[in-house]
This record gives C-alpha cells, sequence and structure tokens, in this order.
C-alpha cells in the first residue's frame, strides 16, 4: 500500500486530488479480444467391428461452430484406407454439403454463424477384405479462412477391427439388363432380367426379391425366369414379391425376369422406373446395394418411310399415275443390325407407309410369294422417285429384297420406297 504524506506546505485538498486521479488510472481496462470463430468436428460410425471380408460402415461427420464469430470457406478433409472407397456418389445436390470424392474426398460448406451446427455429412465408406484383428483408420479434419479461437478439436479419428468372429450374408444386384435398351418408345416390347449375388462369409436364407415397377409397364414374370424364382402378384400390373430359397456364399442366383410393353401417352425424358429390393431372413446382412433402382426413358421416336408403287414402264422411277399393286402382295419389316426381332411394318391401301422406330441401325426387307410381281430395278435417277431396295435372294418359294444399311438418330427420318414390276 502506498501512503501519500502530505508535505509542508502543500494543501491537504491537493493530496486528495492527486490520490484520486491515480485510482482513475490503474481502473482502465484492456482492449477487448477480437470474436472469432470456433469449429469442431465430430466422426461417428455406424459400426466398430466387420466382418474378415469387409463391409460398407456409414460415416457420419458433425460440424459446428461454438466461437462468437461466423466461420466461412468452411471444408472437410475425410481421409480413408487406400483399399477402401466411397459407396455411392455421396450427398445430393440439393444438400448443402458439395464434396469431391478423390483421395482425399473434400467436402465444402456454406458459412456457419455462431452457434450454428452444420447439417450431418455421411460418407458410406465400403471397406475390403481384411484379417483378423487388423485395424482401419478413418479421419475426418474441418478448415476455415476465419480466424478461429481454437483448432484442438478440428480433427477426428475412429478406427474398424477386422473380427474373425463375425458372419454375415451380403445380397447384392450384380447385373440388370434393360431389354432391348433403357431409352425405348411406346409399343416396344421391354424385358428387364436380373441377377444377384451373395458376397459375404455365411449362406443367406430365405431370399427375396422385391420388384415395383411404373403401373402398367410390366405384366409379369417373363419366360427368361428361372423355375426356382416363386413370385406372387401384390399389385396387379405393378408390384411382385419373389421368393428364391437360401443363396451360399459367392453364388449368383438364376435369371429373374419381368416383361412387358411401353404404354402410350409418354413424352420423350418421360421415366417408367422400376426398383427392385433385396432381403434375407439371416440376420446381420449388409443393406448396401440391396436396391436397385432403375427402369426405362421414353425416346425420341426416329421414322422410317416410304411408299409402295408399281413401275408400270419399267424405268425404275416413280412417275405421275403410277399407284400401288393390288392386292398389295409385299411382307415389309424393319431388321435391327445388332440383334432382335425384325419389326413389321404395316403399308396403307395407297402404298404408303411411315413407321416411328428406335434410334438404331436397320435394314429394310421386303418379301413376297413369286407370282404376279418382281422387284424393279433399284437407284436409278432421282432418288426421291426410284427403288431402294434390291434382290438379295430369289427361289421357288419367295423373293426378299433389302434396303442398304439405315441409321437412324432420334428424330429423324428415313424413307425407302419400293418398285413392283408386273411379270408375264
Amino acid at each position: 500500500m502506498s501512503i501519500l504524506r502530505r508535505r509542508p506546505g502543500v494543501p491537504r485538498t491537493l493530496i486528495t486530488l492527486i490520490a484520486s486521479l491515480g485510482a482513475v488510472a490503474t481502473a482502465v481496462p484492456a482492449s477487448a479480444a477480437e470474436s472469432q470463430a470456433d469449429l469442431s468436428v465430430d466422426l461417428a460410425l455406424g459400426t466398430t467391428r466387420i466382418p474378415l471380408n469387409g463391409k460398407t460402415v456409414p460415416a457420419d461427420i458433425h460440424v459446428a461452430n461454438a466461437g462468437a464469430a461466423s466461420a466461412d470457406g468452411i471444408v472437410v478433409t475425410f481421409e480413408i484406407p487406400a483399399t477402401a472407397i466411397i459407396s455411392g456418389e455421396g450427398p445430393s445436390t440439393d444438400s448443402p454439403w458439395q464434396c469431391t470424392l478423390g483421395r482425399p474426398v473434400r467436402c465444402t460448406h456454406p458459412t456457419l454463424t455462431a452457434g450454428q451446427s452444420a447439417a450431418p455429412l455421411r460418407l458410406p465408406v465400403r471397406l475390403s477384405e481384411g484379417v483378423d484383428g487388423q485395424s482401419a483408420v478413418i479421419t475426418a479434419s474441418v478448415t476455415t479462412t476465419s480466424q478461429e479461437s481454437s483448432t484442438m478439436n478440428n480433427l477426428d479419428s475412429e478406427s474398424v477391427t477386422y473380427d474373425a468372429s463375425l458372419g454375415a450374408p451380403d445380397l447384392r444386384v450384380e447385373s440388370v439388363i434393360p431389354i432391348p435398351d433403357h431409352r425405348v418408345i411406346e409399343g416396344d416390347w421391354v424385358k428387364y432380367p436380373m441377377n444377384f449375388r451373395n458376397s459375404g462369409d455365411i449362406p443367406a436364407a430365405d431370399v427375396r426379391a422385391r420388384v415395383v415397377a411404373a403401373p402398367g409397364l410390366l405384366w409379369g414374370v417373363g419366360d427368361q425366369s428361372d423355375p426356382r424364382w416363386q413370385c406372387t402378384t401384390v399389385v396387379e400390373s405393378q408390384e411382385w414379391d419373389c421368393a428364391y430359397g437360401s443363396l451360399s456364399v459367392g453364388s449368383a442366383t438364376r435369371t429373374l425376369s419381368f416383361s412387358g410393353r411401353m404404354p402410350a401417352g409418354g413424352q420423350p425424358g418421360d421415366r417408367l422406373p422400376v426398383t427392385v429390393t433385396l432381403s434375407t431372413s439371416t440376420p446381420g446382412e449388409d443393406p448396401a446395394g440391396n436396391v436397385h433402382e432403375g427402369g426405362f426413358e421414353y425416346a425420341t421416336p426416329a421414322y422410317v418411310s416410304g411408299r409402295v408403287w408399281l413401275d408400270v414402264d419399267r424405268d425404275g422411277q416413280r412417275d405421275a399415275g403410277e399407284g400401288t399393286p393390288a392386292p398389295n402382295p409385299l411382307s415389309v419389316s424393319l431388321v435391327p443390325v445388332a440383334g432382335g426381332a425384325a419389326v413389321y411394318v404395316p403399308v396403307n391401301a395407297d402404298g404408303t407407309y411411315r413407321m416411328p422406330m428406335r434410334a438404331g441401325q436397320y435394314l429394310y426387307r421386303a418379301r413376297f410369294v413369286p407370282g404376279s410381281y418382281q422387284f424393279t430395278t433399284p437407284n436409278v435417277g432421282d432418288d426421291a422417285t426410284d427403288s431402294d431396295v434390291y434382290v438379295v435372294y430369289d427361289s421357288g418359294d419367295q423373293v426378299v429384297a433389302e434396303s442398304d444399311l439405315v441409321s437412324l438418330s432420334e428424330g429423324e427420318e428415313a424413307t425407302i420406297d419400293i418398285g413392283l414390276v408386273t411379270v408375264g
């Protein structure tokens, strides 16, 4: 303690004023520290013990800002073992998290204000095979371009241990082949053959597939299905429950196939979905890969059009007044070059036709039983009025003519005309 003593000749009031000023000077506070952000990251795994054949483990990442200021430029770095992969495509496009699925995975998030928590970020990690007791480390860290009061809680790690005592089936959709293609047009016959596999380390009992399709798309189980599949209709022409029985380790099911026809009324780009969900009564099965979401989509049709005419003067050109042979003797079809059934082309009474088709490559084929007609000479003069097919087969039973290869893109139209001449 300081004691002020009055010197001789100094007034007592002046001593009191000096003491008061000294007390005021020592009471002035220091400048308050600048407000800063304080991010934290918390990593939680769906399980910490997995079987030796590996497993998909959900990883949930929680980020929060406990600071007194906003955090900008937030980046989470997610590191997984070299043999692991991210299962799926990451967050949906409407999620605030946007990820680049490289090595490591990097995910960005918009600004978090003081006290705000981010929406959880889930990244399913598919861990490959391992040996008993082996550990796999998964790490999440977070950074910000803003100043932080502390970075002690910006990193979190968890480990997963391989355990030989664990065992479970692992059903997966192995193959789905939309026939004739996933983009089809109104009226197309469609098939949907599927195969499934047990990639786990114990058999799967009571394997089932729940098939749900757009109303009216699939009519039921097709002739490609193996009889081991036993399907019950849940909703007519829309939903089925199919039982297979047990599936041993590493084995695939026989083919389960549905068939139907693309219904009328669709617009190009409209989807007709098919969803398949696998299940088993054996506990512990990994649900990742059990659901297939596919189906068909309406394509923009291409067209093949043209005219069948009687070449009266035999010059290979359709002249004014040359009409249609009566009756029309031809059977006309389009044959897909890539394989598949020929498509019958109906010809109108006036000899014209116009047929919608899927994009692809085709041969235009016309045939008739020999008798009163023969094909005229093709590719003579003006292409707009000549005949576009040439004879490829001629016997006592039938005469067949084909066009050159026709390549059609969606929305295109090809014209193939056919000229006939009388015989005798």
